[in-house]
């Protein structure tokens, strides 16, 4: 195409009328030429361009142009009688004549090539900045992944224990109570497994979990401690992070109610607000110490339970404990609203 553009020149400006052929056999070897020579120049440009910075780059290209230049016009020169061509009458002027264009024509295909090597580095770096990315996500999936797994399972033996603890008190005394409390830690250890294998389970799922908690502790505590629970239809499809409620209904009877000979009552509440699920767990205990503040890092389920809320929601959620209006304890949860399947998802 360059050739076919300059031939057109040659053969409007030639001082006398000259066939267009000839005018071909004018312009067409410099294009051929240097087309040939554009992609050694290319791979030049690459072998000088590698590790070093763009003005060194370009300070090499100076005597390279000149030498690929006088390259050019050499073998121009000795191809003209292959093409029909008088032989200069003088080479100096024939050099002189040729060599400024032909350096102009260099200096095009090398900023070219440094163009193309530095738009494929910079994709280079992005594919790789985006793998890096991708590796990092990753990376992050399998630490958040293992962090949870290691949070529930401090918080799995701390229930059994206790609840081992109770019945090994009472195979002596009340081995009737002692049976009976083996079948329903059976059944809770079989909730327990299935619910071992996701992070996330249904509000129904997790009641039910905790139902069978809370029926072991009644029989321990001979019928002192009374546990409700308030939770609409509209909640029981929402998804919680497993084992969230029964460590904290645990720390309600060992610090709220169950210290008092008389008990006590616990309530569990779940509503639905927006797109906020708000469950509440509140007892009519004990209350705070005076010291709770301080102390209040030494307990494994709370300290257990808000880490693993940070980790599945970051940022995302609320988990406050206060005192309650009738003296004892209120644990509130804020998580975002998340139902188990996309068409009750949809339907909502």
């Amino acid at each position: 195409m360059l050739g076919l553009f300059f031939a057109s020149q040659d053969y409007l400006l030639a001082l006398e009328p000259v066939p267009f052929s000839l005018a071909l056999r004018w312009a067409m070897p410099r294009w051929y030429l240097w087309g040939l020579l554009a992609p050694l120049i290319g791979a030049t440009d690459g072998w000088i361009g590698r590790g070093r910075s763009i003005a060194l780059r370009l300070a090499l290209h100076l005597p390279l142009g000149i030498a690929w230049t006088m390259l050019a016009v050499t073998i121009r020169l000795f191809l003209r009688p292959l093409i029909g061509t008088d032989w200069p009458r003088s080479i100096a002027y024939y050099y002189l004549e040729r060599v400024y264009w032909d350096l102009l024509i260099y200096a095009v295909i090398a900023g070219v090539a440094i163009a193309r090597d530095y738009a494929a580095q910079a994709r280079g770096h992005e594919q790789e900045s985006h793998r890096l990315q991708l590796e990092a996500v990753e990376l992050q999936r399998h630490l958040t992944e293992a962090r949870l797994h290691s949070l529930r399972s401090q918080l799995q033996p701390h229930f059994l224990f206790n609840a081992l603890n109770t019945m090994s008190a009472l195979t002596e005394t009340d081995p009737k109570m002692a049976r009976r409390l083996m079948e329903q830690l059976g059944q809770l250890l079989r909730t327990s497994l299935r619910h071992a294998a996701t992070p996330l389970v249904t509000l129904a799922e997790e009641l039910t979990f905790l139902d069978d908690y809370v029926a072991i502790e009644s029989a321990r505590f001979d019928g002192r401690i009374g546990v409700s629970v308030r939770a609409g239809d509209d909640t029981l499809d929402a998804l919680v992070p497993s084992f969230l409620l029964q460590p904290l209904v645990e720390n309600a009877i060992r610090h709220g109610v169950g210290p008092r000979l008389s008990g006590g009552s616990i309530t569990v509440s779940a509503a639905r607000q927006g797109t906020r699920l708000l469950l509440r767990v509140s007892d009519d205990g004990l209350g705070l110490a005076p010291d709770w503040g301080a102390r209040q890092a030494d307990g494994v389920g709370l300290r257990n339970t808000a880490a693993r809320l940070e980790q599945i929601y970051p940022g995302d959620h609320r988990f406050r404990i206060t005192p309650d209006a009738s003296g004892g304890v209120e644990v509130a949860i804020d998580l975002p609203w998340q139902l188990a399947r996309a068409d009750t998802a949809a339907g909502g």
